[in-house]
């Protein structure tokens, strides 16, 4: 972290930056005035009310890769997985950690986050953030040991860049750089793009570090199924030329599951490359009816819950 960064922080986050801050908010609210985007209360982006609702539904981060049917198969050595990759009685999906159900004041939350310009919104998402990459990382090691690991986002599009002005993603990740709250030993590096004539790794990271990001021609992936969402990234991303990543460990970072398709072609970028990508972290996970949510299941990746509904309005 550069120090003009590190003092901004400080100044932001001191009593007196708070003190500033909300004086602001006060003043902005007069102006033009907002309201809560999960309940409509007004004054506040996110009123103290459904933060703290929507932030307990986030405590427990759990296995949601059962209900994306679009997900690839784990690495060979997670428990259950096929050793070869060629017993489909054997597919094990790639493990993926959901802070969160993607429903109710999340969803709110998220979708204005990234697409009605709450940009306000990421100092609420990026803890959100930081815990399912913490609970990931832990669960990689617990099975892999204490290997070196890339956290690697998915990539934007110029087209959503375009429209919102920002990338959400790396908006959160580079709060979460900036707090020194991403997992000891891992480092962010934007090493999948849908290609536009950057050709090295070290081109992407260094775009990524000054906000930009990958962009490309794939469309938007909302309101599609799970086969045209498949047919709409299939083949769009580049993690540059075969074994340029041999040795890598990766787990892969995105805001959202649904069906796992976006994920699945990061995956497979990374693994032409070489690389070895041992599992996925998301802010949210769309519910599925045979997924068990309850917030008073033991949120261990890889146990399947046995209890009885989804739970999803008490998660939320």
């Amino acid at each position: 972290m550069d120090m003009p960064n590190r003092r901004l922080d400080r100044m932001l986050y001191s009593p007196a930056g708070q003190g500033i801050a909300a004086a602001l908010s006060g003043l902005a609210a007069g102006l033009a005035p907002v309201s809560c985007v999960a309940c409509g209360a007004p004054d506040h982006s996110l009123c103290r009310v459904c933060a703290a609702r929507i932030r307990r539904g986030t405590l427990h981060p759990y296995p949601a890769q059962e209900g994306a049917g679009a997900l690839p198969a784990a690495e060979p050595g997670v428990p259950g997985a096929d050793p070869t990759g060629a017993d489909p009685d054997l597919f094990v999906p790639l493990p993926v950690l959901a802070a969160g159900v993607y429903s109710g004041g999340l969803a709110r939350t998220v979708l204005a986050f990234k697409n009605r310009g709450h940009t306000d919104l990421a100092g609420f998402l990026a803890p959100v953030l930081a815990d399912v990459l913490q609970a990931a990382v832990t669960d990689v090691r617990r099975r892999e040991g204490d290997v070196p690991l890339v956290l690697v986002p998915v990539p934007g599009t110029g087209g959503s860049l375009r429209k919102r002005g920002y990338f959400p993603l790396a908006l959160l990740l580079r709060r979460l750089r900036r707090r020194r709250l991403l997992p000891a030993g891992c480092a962010v590096v934007s090493l999948v793009s849908i290609p536009t004539g950057y050709g090295t790794a070290g081109a992407l990271l260094r775009r990524w570090n000054h906000g930009g990001g990958p962009a490309g021609a794939s469309g938007p992936q909302k309101g599609l199924g799970r086969n045209a969402r498949r047919r709409n990234v299939r083949n769009t991303m580049t993690a540059g030329m075969p074994g340029g990543l041999a040795g890598v460990n990766c787990l892969v970072i995105d805001d959202v599951l649904t069906t796992g398709a976006t994920i699945a072609e990061t995956v497979r970028a990374l693994r032409r490359a070489g690389a070895r990508v041992l599992g996925a972290a998301v802010i949210a996970a769309t519910p599925a009816p045979e997924r068990n949510t309850t917030p008073t299941d033991p949120a261990v990746p890889g146990v399947r819950s046995t209890g009885a509904g989804n739970g999803i309005a008490r998660r939320e």
